[in-house]
């Protein structure tokens, strides 16, 4: 294992996809790959279409299981890399034709544990893209000193040394939601340093990805998670990202859910306000009131912060149902005629919607053409 990338697809039922997902591995400038897929129980052709590129290309091997999940699928591929570098690829998803270089390269050179690149997000049904979150160029990056990074929530834009993952023991734990974040904060708080390329290497399929926003996963997945993030970061010795993830994303997700609850939803209720005592349990109050961080301060949050750090339970329930009578955050409708037509219109004339279609109709093309004897 001393060179190469291997790219893990973990695939559930995604034969639409999946061609595509594998020609943009098999169309890399950098030859020294292999693409792991990992069917996981699907119940369409993606098990037989990925078969059949395994008989065109050495490179491809394809392992099936019974269905696990996303997490145990990633797991089984982390399992069986052979390369020295690793990287996940969601089935509906493609890479750029020099990813692997890019990446690659960029970790050799700076001898770095992992690197991210940036992604563009694409849709399908208007053709417009935008840039992900996107770095600008670093190397030897420290995740204690490097805030921008605190709210890594995505696995995919990374590449990750084999032997750190396996060395570190690094799990993909069982959340709905979550998840990734999660397998964020264990690598980054372990790496002795990572590196950033300002290269745009991965390209995100946007419509067909809705999460399961389920009452059952709000409350046993998404809340429950922040648990775990917080035993990873204060484990690290580093609250910092912990209270900018509470403060951004755990007031967002509650703001969301409580308005939504229902008199026969006290179950849930009781649950997250159980969780949410044990997430802000032992935290100073000067983490949300004083702004040791250089964060700012979240003036909005600060009341149910407070009652839960003092286990005020009339406070904490005071603070809910305002909540509930605020009502839910209303997201923007993007699907509505007015939004479709602009956002068409505006791919037409953007350079990087026309150069991202481009790489696409080239990348199914080419599944076409290796999917003629598929049956």
């Amino acid at each position: 294992m001393n060179s190469g990338l291997t790219i893990v697809i973990p695939s559930y039922n995604m034969a639409t996809w999946l061609p595509t997902a594998i020609e943009s591995c098999l169309d890399q400038t950098c030859r020294d790959i292999e693409v792991l897929i990992v069917d996981d129980g699907s119940t369409d052709a993606t098990g037989r279409i990925a078969d059949h590129y395994a008989g065109l290309d050495d490179r491809i091997r394809v392992v099936h299981q019974e269905n696990a999940g996303l997490g145990p699928a990633r797991a089984k591929g982390q399992e069986l890399a052979n390369k020295k570098y690793l990287h996940f690829l969601d089935a509906d998803d493609a890479l750029s034709r020099d990813a692997a270089a890019v990446l690659v390269g960029k970790a050799e050179e700076d001898g770095a544990d992992l690197v991210s690149g940036n992604a563009i997000v694409f849709s399908d049904r208007t053709g417009n893209t935008r840039n992900y979150f996107p770095h600008p160029e670093a190397s030897n990056l420290v995740f204690r000193d490097a805030p921008r990074y605190w709210k890594s929530k995505v696995v995919w834009r990374w590449i990750f040394r084999t032997e750190f993952v396996r060395e570190n023991e690094l799990k993909h734990l069982p959340f709905r939601m979550g998840q990734d974040v999660l397998f964020m904060y264990e690598a980054l708080t372990r790496a002795k340093s990572f590196s950033q390329t300002s290269r745009q290497i991965y390209y995100f399929r946007q419509e067909h990805k809705s999460a399961d926003l389920s009452l059952d996963t709000y409350v046993n997945h998404l809340i429950a998670h922040y648990l775990e993030a917080k035993r990873i970061l204060l484990d690290a010795a580093m609250p910092a990202p912990l209270v900018k993830y509470l403060n951004e994303n755990y007031f967002r997700d509650m703001r969301r859910l409580i308005p939504t609850l229902t008199d026969a939803d006290e179950w849930a209720r009781k649950k997250v306000i159980a969780d949410s005592l044990s997430l802000f349990d032992s935290l100073p109050e000067e983490f949300f009131t004083e702004d040791p961080f250089k964060m700012g301060i979240n003036p909005e949050a600060l009341p149910l912060f407070l009652a839960l750090i003092r286990k005020d339970l009339e406070a904490v329930d005071a603070e809910l149902t305002r909540r509930e009578q605020a009502g839910a955050v209303k997201d923007v409708n993007k699907f509505t005629l007015f939004h479709t037509v602009r956002r068409r219109i505006k791919s037409m004339l953007r350079p990087m919607s026309i150069a991202v279609r481009g790489r696409l109709r080239d990348l199914e093309g080419r599944a076409r053409v290796n999917m003629r004897d598929f049956d």
